[in-house]
Parts: C-alpha cells; structure tokens; sequence
C-alpha cells in the first residue's frame, strides 16, 4: 500500500503543475485583453474539462481495492497523457 500512497502523491504534484500552467494561460489571455480573452475561453474550458476528468480518475483510483488497481490505473493513465497533451498543445497559443 506505501507504493500506492506514493504514486498518488507524485500524480497530485503532476496535477497541481497542469492546473497551475492552465491558470497561468488564463492570466496570459486575460492580460493580453477581453478579445483575447473571449478567443480561448473554449480552449482553457476544454483544458480544465481534462483536468477534471483525471482528478475523478485519480480519486476512483484511490478509493479502488487492489482488484480493480490495474483498470483504474489504465483509466488515470489515459486521461493524464490527455490533459498533458492538451497543455502543451495550447501552450503554444498562449
């Protein structure tokens, strides 16, 4: 169960770091005016919808029993390669 608690915890470091870089995109659009702003409210809707999806993942992930580890783990994996490619895909727009 240690190696369990452990790698959650690096996937909530993983998961604060993408939510800080889709807030810091945010701020980017915000500063860079309302136009801006209006153009990727979509986009930065769509990344925090990723983020959203992995963080459910990770929390079935946990309260899982060993039995269904090795499904969730598969699930949680999947939507965190999502939202990191969502992440660095929009980096480039902002």
């Amino acid at each position: 169960m240690p190696d369990k608690e452990h790698s959650v915890f690096d996937v909530e470091e993983q998961l604060a770091r993408l939510k800080a870089r889709i807030e810091s995109f945010r701020d980017t659009a915000k500063e860079k005016g309302p136009e801006v702003l209006d153009r990727y409210t979509g986009e930065l809707e769509r990344l925090l919808d990723k983020y959203d999806a992995a963080r459910y993942k990770l929390t079935l992930l946990r309260k899982g029993g060993e039995d269904a580890l090795a499904e969730l783990r598969d699930g949680f994996d999947q939507a965190l390669t999502d939202l990191k490619a969502a992440v660095t895909k929009a980096k480039d727009k902002f």
